[in-house]
């Protein structure tokens, strides 16, 4: 009967797993692997083992919870091939995860998810390989053998060349040790530079996104936007003439009372057929002496019959025998039918108004807006749609004014602040401009538009490291000197405000001969240029 092997166990200690490969009639030797392997651990493992000429060729490797030792399924048939290429039959045991085995199973390699599965499967019964002790396992078993007794055997070298190549290794340590091992740190402070730089932003209609060409993309904003105008009427409307209203004062002056009906007539002469004659509205009676006030309206209309006081002074007989009449208050409100109205002209006028509030209104509300903040606009506004009309009165009606209201939809072509920014100062990065810190910029010159594209001139503002600062270049003039040297080169760069060098080892007084082993810290300067 075979046994069950577990390389990371005693040999000696029997598992509840090696029942199941106990009734086996050859040796599976179980590899068990580690969270830590991969793939390259793996098959450094396996060519030890096939080197070592030990063990069984059928290997069983046992994956590790939430391991993931082969991650890719050319890895899988590196492994498939190396079996095939040494004689090897290998399974897998990939607990919990289906993906990996199935992987597996597609480059040639028997999967499992446990060892129990592994022991009930069929794959027991495939063993192809030349069992332990078989001739063909001694012939491969004695060419590793001899492989390994020729690589392990050295040449004999004569013992001036060895003393030789001992001095030269000698003298290429110290020289690694001298221009490798030490270390040093140098801390500058510079002076920083102002730095301007002029630069042309670009917008066109095709771009999704700023470009570090300059390029930004324009942005429709639209706005409802409601405006008023109120102009005079010039025209006129003919309507019905307008009859004259008023009031007199009678009393009786018989000695009875004296009743009276509506309708008598009113003069200002006794001839009525010259004078203004107006009617009387109220019926009265009136007891001897009594006095009251009785309503009139003249006979015909027009501005005639608006009277001062004290012009109506007859009334008609008989029917006012006992009267006595005055007019205490003037008429009033007689016209001619001819008023103030609204003509299309008034109209326009109307209209050419709203028209005028509209790109001053419409920068307002795009001020206000809150999206509006980081819009810059590229023109006008224009008029897309007009959502309300209202029109007080209409014309052709009587008014002194024309009343005009609109509700409109207005649109801008925009650009975004926040993308001129982003390229504005990206351009520093694209001008090779070692930048501390940037300070704004200013549009010198547009929106204007050029071929068909609108553009800006700017000014933008930087902070600046001035190149004896740069940390490659002090590197270069730094290695190799000795600390008083490096202080001396680094006291003479007017932008450096102050410095600090350290070496390791501590003993060391030169600087490394290797540029890249000084490091170079530039901390955040704090202070423009010296004068």
């Amino acid at each position: 009967m075979g046994t069950f092997v577990d390389l990371t166990t005693n040999l000696n200690k029997n598992i509840s797993e090696e029942e199941i490969f106990s009734r086996t009639n050859f040796e599976t030797e179980v590899i068990r692997l580690q969270s830590y392997d991969n793939f390259y651990s793996l098959m450094d493992r396996l060519h030890q083992k096939d080197a070592s000429g030990q063990g069984s060729h059928r290997l069983l490797l046992v994956w590790p919870p939430r391991g993931q030792i082969l991650e890719t399924p050319l890895e899988f048939g590196r492994l498939h091939n190396w079996a095939e290429r040494n004689q090897y039959e290998i399974g897998l045991v990939i607990p919990g995860d289906r993906v990996y085995r199935e992987i597996a199973m597609e480059q040639g390699i028997p999967a499992f998810a446990n060892l129990t599965e592994a022991g009930a499967s069929d794959w027991k019964l495939q063993n192809k390989m030349p069992a332990v002790g078989a001739p063909d396992d001694r012939i491969r078993r004695l060419a590793a053998y001899k492989k390994d007794i020729e690589q392990s055997q050295e040449p004999q070298t004569p013992l001036g060349l060895r003393l030789l190549f001992f001095l030269l290794t000698i003298a290429v340590l110290g020289g690694v040790f001298y221009a490798i091992i030490p270390q040093a740190k140098v801390e500058i402070t510079p002076y920083l530079t102002q730095k301007s730089i002029n630069m042309t932003i670009w917008t066109d209609d095709r771009l999704v996104a700023p470009t570090l060409a300059g390029g930004v993309p324009t942005v429709e904003k639209k706005l409802e936007l409601t405006l008023a105008a109120e102009v005079p009427a010039s025209g006129q409307v003919q309507i019905e003439p307008v009859l004259s209203t008023g009031e007199i004062t009678v009393r009786n002056i018989c000695d009875r009372i004296y009743p009276s009906l509506a309708g008598i007539r009113i003069g200002t002469s006794e001839d009525f057929e010259s004078g203004i004659s107006f009617i009387t509205l109220d019926a009265v009676t009136l007891e001897p002496g009594e006095e009251r006030n009785i309503r009139i309206e003249a006979e015909t209309g027009g501005e005639s019959g608006n009277l001062p006081a004290g012009s109506l002074k007859y009334a008609e007989y008989p029917r006012s025998l006992c009267w006595e009449v005055r007019q205490k208050r003037p008429t009033t409100g007689g016209s001619e039918g001819i008023y103030a109205a609204p003509n299309d002209a008034d109209r326009q006028t109307a209209k050419q108004m709203v028209r005028d509030q509209l790109q001053e209104a419409a920068r307002a509300a795009l001020s206000n807006d809150p999206e509006g903040q980081d819009l810059i606009p590229l023109g006008d506004a224009d008029v897309t749609v007009i959502k309300q009309e209202q029109m007080l009165p209409e014309p052709g009606f009587a008014s002194e004014t024309l009343t005009l209201r609109e509700t409109l939809e207005v649109s801008f072509k925009t650009v975004r602040k926040s993308d001129m920014d982003a390229i504005i100062r990206g351009q520093s990065a694209r001008m090779n401009l070692q930048t501390a810190g940037f300070l704004g910029y200013e549009i010198l010159a547009g929106p204007k538009e050029e071929n068909g594209l609108s553009t800006w001139s700017i000014r933008a503002d930087y902070l600046v490291y001035e190149p004896e600062t740069n940390e490659e270049a002090l590197q270069i003039m730094l290695r190799g000197k000795t600390i008083e040297q490096a202080y001396n080169i680094l006291g003479t760069l007017k932008h450096v405000k102050s410095s600090n060098i350290t070496v390791l080892p501590s003993g060391i007084k030169h600087l490394p001969l290797a540029a890249q082993n000084i490091r170079v810290t530039i901390f955040p300067a704090v202070e423009i240029e010296k004068p």
